[in-house]
C-alpha cells in the first residue's frame, strides 16, 4: 500500500533517530529535520549522513567498472543506507546486518518503499555471523564497528574471511605514541555505540594496516586520515588480498612507499623474510 506524504513523515519519525539520509520519495529523505526526533540521552543523537557520494567517489576510484558483478556485505549496516549505494553502481547479491533492532528496522522500512532485489538485512552480532551460513562476498564494508568490539582483531577477522576481494575498514583513532589499543569504555544503550561496554581504540593508520595484512588483506591503501574533536581521529583504509585489485587505482593516484618498519612487519605477517 502506498503511503502519503504524512504517513511517511510519521513513519520515519517513529522509527529515529536516523544516521543515514536516505530519499524514499521526491523531496522525502529520512534525516529532513522536519522528521528528526527530540533528542533522547538514551539513545544519543546520531549524526546525519548520505551514504551515496563519498562512498560512490571512492568505490569508482579503485573499481572502474563499480560494483558490477560483485556481491557486497556490510558489517553493522545501521540502517542500510550503504547496500543500496553499492546496489546502484551495480552490487548484486548485498547482505548486511546490525546487532541493534532499531537500524534494522529502519532497513525493512526501506526495503519497504525502495527498489530493494538482492538486497537482504537480518538483526545479527558479529560474533553470530559465522553460523549464517554466507557464501563469501566480494566487497565488505567495515565502517564503524572496529572501535566498538570488544576483540577488534577476532572480530575483522570474522568479516575477512567473507571476503574474497576488498575489505573496507572505516574508524575512529585514539593518537597516540606508540602502536596500540587502547580501552574506550562506551554506554551499551546508545544507538551509535557498542553493546558490550567495552571497546578499544587503534592508536594508529599502522595498527590498522597490520591487523589487516593479518586476516590476510597485506595490500591496503589509505583513503584519508584526519583529525576529529577531542583530540580522536577518523581514518579509512581499503584492503586487498592481491595488489592487483589496486592497479587502476595506482595508475591514477601513485602511491609512496611505505616506511622501512611497516614494511618489515607486513612481510613478518605473511611470512617472509
Amino acid at each position: 500500500m502506498m503511503l502519503t506524504a504524512e504517513e511517511l513523515g510519521a513513519e520515519i519519525r517513529r522509527l529515529g533517530p536516523w544516521h543515514h539520509d536516505i530519499e524514499i520519495a521526491p523531496g522525502i529523505r529520512t534525516g529532513a529535520p522536519a522528521y528528526r526526533t527530540a533528542p533522547d540521552p538514551a539513545l544519543g543523537t546520531p549524526t546525519i549522513l548520505d551514504p551515496y557520494p563519498g562512498f560512490a567517489d571512492a568505490l569508482r576510484r579503485i573499481l572502474p567498472d563499480g560494483m558490477a558483478g560483485r556481491s557486497f556485505l556490510d558489517c553493522a549496516c545501521n540502517g542500510g543506507g550503504y547496500l543500496y549505494a553499492a546496489r546502484s553502481l551495480g552490487a548484486g547479491r548485498c547482505f548486511g546486518f546490525d546487532v541493534r533492532e532499531h537500524w534494522i528496522a529502519q532497513a525493512e522500512f526501506l526495503a519497504r518503499h525502495l527498489p530493494s532485489e538482492g538486497i537482504e538485512t537480518r538483526v545479527s552480532s558479529l560474533d553470530d555471523v559465522p553460523g549464517l551460513g554466507l557464501e563469501p562476498f566480494d566487497v565488505t564494508l567495515f565502517k564503524g564497528l572496529l572501535y566498538h568490539l570488544p576483540d577488534p582483531v577476532a572480530g575483522l577477522k570474522i568479516a575477512a574471511d567473507l571476503t574474497r576481494e576488498m575489505i573496507i575498514v572505516n574508524t575512529a583513532i585514539m593518537p597516540g605514541g606508540r602502536d596500540a589499543l587502547i580501552l574506550n569504555p562506551e554506554s551499551p544503550t546508545q544507538v551509535m555505540s557498542g553493546v558490550d561496554g567495552i571497546a578499544w581504540f587503534p592508536t594508529s593508520e599502522n595498527v590498522v594496516r597490520q591487523m589487516l595484512a593479518w586476516c590476510g588483506f597485506p595490500h591496503a591503501r589509505l583513503r584519508f586520515n584526519r583529525a576529529t574533536r577531542r583530540g580522536w581521529g577518523r581514518l579509512e583504509l581499503w584492503g586487498a588480498r592481491d595488489a592487483a585489485t589496486f592497479a587502476h587505482y595506482d595508475r591514477a593516484y601513485p602511491q609512496p612507499a611505505p616506511p622501512g618498519r611497516l614494511r618489515r612487519l607486513t612481510r613478518r605477517l605473511l611470512g617472509r623474510r
